[in-house]
């Protein structure tokens, strides 16, 4: 009997530990004429760091409950024609385009409000959902209207320069309010999870300065410790202190390479070292690279380069690339165990950091920049 007893009550535990990684969300929108919906939960823990869900509407409402392994940012979009900023045959990626929401285990969002040329609705059923829907109800309209001049600008709708010119001040005011709307939401919600997530998005997008973001960080409740966007923008903060021009450049040791050899970047002490953060996915990443190779060629004695290569994958587009390229220079593969774009708090790509003979930085340039290789040619002739 007593056997049997705690087997019971062994599955009770199962089951119950089993109910607590779900979630469920559900709305009720008024204009939202798709037949589904198109859901991502942005974790590292999954293989290519989302995981998709198709959720169907019946009259303009949906409702999904499905599990989660901890708190994740989650997307929704509409897939509604009207929604989609369209561009030639791409488009403009738009947030305000977006159901956006924070989900956890155990938490249960609905969503209310209407779809017109953006998604005019917001989540609630938890403080955290409280205080990223009252920033979004802020914020959304705002990059709705310098989105729309944007797109008109670009599909060639206006012609006249003046009003051209006036318009793009009108989206530039737009962006620019955008931007001071989150900081205000930054300084007055410092104990919010969405302040956490909100201040890794805007460092990531360069809408903060380095010291902007160490200043709001410093001030941050500690009770977010666990929470991985509180980790994120840590672990960025540290790449701040420990990577600026002048400081010991942090140690790459790492067995994610493209030949599976150990790579130790203090062993490449003696010469000049170029660390290129890129991705197969980046375009200019990929522009830049016959300059590079033409510069490890025109300074072999001097020079090593080092590709630290972001991908949402495995990594093997990236193999794929290397294998079928002429760019045979050391490659590393950053991943969650081994975050060298966080360690070195790289927030556009490409990033070049120029790291002298003695292991201590001394340059570094974000985007394709001509000035890298005027700096080599200045160290190296």
């Amino acid at each position: 009997m007593r056997t049997i007893f705690l087997f019971f009550l062994l599955a009770i535990s199962v089951k119950s530990s089993g109910q607590t990684k779900l979630f469920s969300v559900s709305g009720k929108i008024k204009g939202l004429d798709s037949e589904y919906l198109s859901m991502y939960i942005y974790d590292e823990s999954f293989p290519k760091g989302s995981r998709n869900d198709t959720i169907p509407v019946a009259n303009e409402a949906f409702s999904f409950t499905t599990s989660i392994p901890k708190t994740a940012m989650v997307v929704i979009y509409p897939n509604v024609e009207r929604t989609i900023k369209r561009v030639g045959r791409g488009y403009y990626p738009a947030k305000s385009s977006q159901f956006m929401f924070i989900a956890s285990p155990g938490s249960t969002i609905t969503f209310s409000g209407e779809i017109t040329d953006f998604v005019n609705a917001y989540p609630a059923g938890d403080p955290t959902n409280a205080d990223l829907a009252a920033l979004n109800r802020a914020v959304y309209p705002l990059m709705n209207q310098a989105l729309n001049i944007q797109v008109k600008i670009a599909n060639k709708r206006v012609t006249d320069t003046l009003l051209i010119k006036a318009m793009q001040d009108t989206a530039e005011q737009c962006d620019q309010a955008v931007v001071e709307l989150k900081k205000k939401f930054l300084a007055t919600n410092p104990g919010s999870v969405a302040a956490a997530w909100l201040l890794s998005d805007m460092m990531i997008r360069s809408q903060v300065s380095n010291d902007e973001a160490i200043e709001v960080f410093g001030k941050m409740d500690t009770k977010l410790a666990g929470i991985s966007y509180y980790q994120e923008v840590a672990e960025r903060i540290d790449g701040i202190k420990k990577t600026s021009i002048g400081s010991p450049v942090p140690e790459i040791n790492s067995l994610n390479t493209f030949d599976g050899k150990p790579f130790v970047l203090s062993a490449l002490k003696g010469k000049y070292v170029v660390l290129d953060f890129w991705g197969t996915w980046c375009g200019p990443c990929i522009e830049g690279m016959p300059k590079m190779k033409e510069y490890l060629h025109k300074y072999p004695e001097k020079m090593e380069i080092v590709g630290v290569a972001q991908e949402s994958d495995s990594g093997e587009r990236w193999k794929k690339f290397i294998e079928n390229s002429d760019y045979k220079w050391h490659h590393v593969l950053s991943r969650k165990n081994e975050n060298y774009v966080l360690k070195f708090n790289v927030a556009g790509f490409p990033t070049k950091i120029i790291v002298d003979p003695k292991g201590v930085i001394i340059a570094r340039y974000v985007g394709e920049d001509e000035e890298i290789y005027q700096k080599l040619d200045e160290l190296l002739k």
